[in-house]
């Protein structure tokens, strides 16, 4: 019987891996505008040794719109250098880490509890939507994960033997370097786990324990001089879910009928905040969320699933019960203090942001403590088929859980795919490689820069020199009438990107080759009917809509 369930194990794990490494370069569908700009990064350092905006090696990438953490964007160089400036070079990372993560969470959930539920929470990360649907797209979510969970993993390995600890330390501060909202929920989870195991902790002697932080400090110091200088909290005061300007108005509206002393009492900046947080907070617990629509932005979540399967529902409850039972009932109550603490602070981030209650990106940490818990429920399920009845139900939710996983990867490779190519502003690659063909033979090429921003998609899917780009590169600010009938800058002598004047078809000449947005400037296609336009390529999505005219004169 073991044999037989390991064989299975293996087989489910093997089934696993293979999904998350498959057609990675087809689905999702095109590089998504910010994956461009990981992998132009990458390329920028390893031919330049600088990011694309020439600073040399640096700790916080400056982009065109914004500053981007270091760690996804370094990791990708030696993929990049393997693989090439394309979707797997991009990829390629996020996928092996959402591997090791896998593995880690294993030897993290086996450490704090057994092996057997360690098996079930690992299979169940496998062949999450939520994990699985990071692991195949270059998002900071995914890079953030296995450097927390080793991170707690050599933290609770550290309370036995000390060298964890410093590894501990290191891995910890690494989340920061990571994604943004380590800011906010690994400071407070590291305290807490101080907190739980203190007794344990301070068993090691002042001096060992001040060494572990020191550690942590040194790595940490050029982020906080980053955050000192407001580099590192730029991104988050965009997203920030309580602008000043916004609170103000609110307080306005609210203040409308009354201002009394009571009024102004409820209904404060102060007031005003801790409710929109709150609200934001409360959704991340959501059905809606968790279990039947997820995410709304179609890059984040498949549509027609939550962030996790609709079964979890069933073994998320059944195995909250539980884990509150055992958590009365057990003596050691450290490693549930853990799975609580966890759980209570993972949406905080997210909260903090705009529309932060369903963004699965920010929420993803939420993840292994739900696992955790649906793990549980499946199984006391195991332990209740010693009935002929009990194997029965058993048997009828496994076909179901089995449903519903094959559900999730048809929809996923066939549908989906096609469906969100909104979402990945699809059809830029087509484009940009078709212009590249055919440069040669015309002195200027004029690109739409309205649709979507197209500078860092043309640099990526042309291969531009980026030592030459940073030569060339003067500002993406749009210049009025920077030639006749277009708004916008150049590269070079050649290469313009702006908003298109209305009529596009004076822009069109022999030796002048225009691609043009259907959406923005060639509403009216007709126009290509005429004999002083030639009509080259029309770049389609995949239900039929053209995205993109590329035309000349004749």
């Amino acid at each position: 019987m073991k044999l037989i369930f390991r064989i299975i194990v293996i087989f489910l794990v093997g089934i696993g891996i293979f999904f998350r490494i498959w057609r990675l370069d087809k689905v999702p569908i095109e590089l998504f505008g910010d994956e461009v700009d990981v992998g132009l990064q990458a390329y920028s350092i390893l031919t330049t040794g600088k990011d694309y905006l020439g600073n040399k090696f640096p700790i916080m990438f400056r982009s065109f719109s914004e500053y981007r953490l270091p760690m996804q964007l370094y990791l990708d160089v030696p993929f990049i250098d393997i693989f090439g400036l394309n979707e797997i070079g991009v990829r390629m990372p996020s996928m092996l880490l959402g591997i090791v993560s896998i593995i880690l969470f294993y030897f993290l959930v086996r450490e704090a509890f057994n092996k057997k539920i360690a098996i079930i929470a690992t299979l169940f990360l496998i062949f999450s939507p939520w994990h699985f649907n990071f692991s195949r797209q270059a998002n900071d979510a995914g890079i953030l994960f296995p450097f927390l969970i080793s991170g707690v993993l050599c933290f609770i390995k550290g309370l036995k033997e000390y060298k964890y600890l410093i590894f501990s330390s290191i891995l910890f501060t690494l989340t920061f370097y990571s994604y943004a909202i380590a800011t906010v929920f690994t400071p407070l989870f590291a305290f807490s786990l101080i907190v739980i195991y203190r007794k344990r902790l301070f068993k090691y002697s002042l001096w060992r324990l001040t060494l572990v932080g020191v550690i942590g400090l040194l790595v940490l110091i050029p982020y906080i001089i980053f955050t000192v200088k407001g580099v590192s909290s730029q991104r988050f005061s965009s997203i920030s879910a309580i602008p000043e300007d916004k609170l103000m108005q609110e307080v306005v509206d609210r203040r409308r009928w009354s201002n009394s002393l009571l009024t102004r009492a409820l209904y404060n900046k102060r007031t005003i905040a801790a409710e929109i947080v709150a609200k934001n907070y409360v959704k991340a617990f959501s059905t809606n969320f968790l279990f039947t629509e997820g995410d709304p932005n179609m890059r984040q979540s498949i549509e027609g699933f939550g962030q996790m399967y609709h079964y979890d529902l069933i073994l998320v409850l059944l195995g909250a019960w539980l884990f509150f039972g055992n958590f009365v009932r057990d003596k050691n109550k450290k490693s549930y203090f853990v799975i609580l603490a966890w759980l209570i602070l993972a949406p905080l981030p997210s909260a903090l942001t705009k529309d932060g209650g369903y963004h699965a990106s920010r929420l993803i940490l939420m993840l292994p403590p739900l696992i955790f818990m649906s793990s549980l429920g499946f199984n006391f399920l195991i332990e209740e088929t010693s009935s002929k009845k009990g194997k029965i139900i058993f048997g009828i939710f496994v076909l179901l859980m089995i449903l519903d996983v094959t559900r999730f990867f048809h929809r996923y490779f066939v549908i989906w795919q096609n469906e969100s190519w909104r979402f990945w502003q699809y059809g830029f690659k087509e484009t940009v490689s078709y212009v590249k063909e055919v440069d040669a033979d015309y002195k200027r090429i004029y690109f739409n820069n309205t649709y979507e921003p197209i500078l860092g998609r043309f640099l990526f899917w042309y291969g531009y020199d980026m030592k030459l780009f940073q030569k060339e590169f003067k500002g993406d600010v749009h210049i009025e009438n920077i030639v006749d009938g277009i708004n916008g800058f150049k590269l070079g002598e050649k290469f313009y990107f702006g908003e298109l004047d209305k009529p596009i078809e004076r822009l069109a000449n022999p030796e002048t080759l225009v691609v043009a947005s259907a959406e923005k400037d060639a509403t009216n296609p007709q126009i290509f009917r005429e004999t002083s336009l030639n009509l080259f390529k029309t770049v389609t999505s995949p239900t039929g809509e053209p995205i993109f005219y590329i035309f000349t004169g004749r």
